[in-house]
């Protein structure tokens, strides 16, 4: 993988970032050799910033310190000692880069958690493309969807304005406590408050997206 052409076709794609800022040469040190080569050259290049009209957003680790501990527990894949939070979208599906198992999707409205690379260890080739293209994730997957089928996002962000940096689209009441997926339960909220808040609400269940059907692997924790 050439890691500046890459880039370059990212950015071609995705355009600038929304409310970028830049990440600290402190931070860049921190992670280089621990995060893949490409993020950290984005970090470098570009910062951190939001693209899809906030729809994705990257951030670094710290900016969600004390969400996946609430997520993990005591699991025996999973930690928040090697588990690096990279982005969120608007609604809580956090994208996770795990030190053992790469890439870990965390879909904090369902209580779902993925890792192809634990489930098919085989399959991982390559770390930087797999960083790649967890952020490429088309925009249908990113939404969050009313009970007719129909994407939240875009009347969210015109009824509700768009989003700042560090904040989502919450349900209130949120859906696992029995709230109902529609444009008048959402609220625009502290992403790291509410994640937590969400994330505290029920165990999650690692699932297997790549089967078929697909299945619940086990429970978290």
């Amino acid at each position: 993988m050439n890691i500046n052409e890459e880039m370059v076709d990212l950015f071609e794609d995705n355009g600038a970032f929304s409310n970028s800022r830049k990440v600290s040469g402190d931070v860049i040190e921190k992670y280089t050799g621990i995060l893949p080569e490409f993020l950290v050259q984005l970090w470098k290049e570009h910062g951190i910033g939001s693209w899809s009209g906030g729809l994705l957003t990257l951030c670094i680790p710290s900016d969600f310190d004390g969400l996946l501990s609430q997520v993990f527990h005591a699991d025996k894949d999973f930690s928040h000692q090697d588990c690096h939070v990279i982005g969120y979208s608007a609604f809580g599906q956090m994208l996770v880069w795990s030190e053992r198992h790469w890439i870990v999707e965390i879909d904090l409205l369902r209580a779902r958690v993925s890792c192809p690379g634990l489930i098919y260890p085989e399959k991982k080739t390559d770390p930087d493309m797999s960083v790649l293209l967890s952020i490429l994730t088309d925009n249908e997957t990113l939404n969050a969807y009313d009970d007719d089928g129909k994407p939240l996002f875009a009347r969210a962000r015109k009824k509700l304005g768009p989003l700042e940096p560090g904040e989502c689209y919450g349900f209130f009441p949120a859906l696992a406590m029995g709230g109902a997926p529609e444009l008048k339960n959402l609220k625009r909220v502290k992403a790291l408050e509410h994640f937590i808040f969400l994330a505290q609400l029920q165990q999650f269940s690692l699932v297997d997206y790549l089967a078929r059907p697909i299945k619940v692997v086990r429970k978290i924790g």
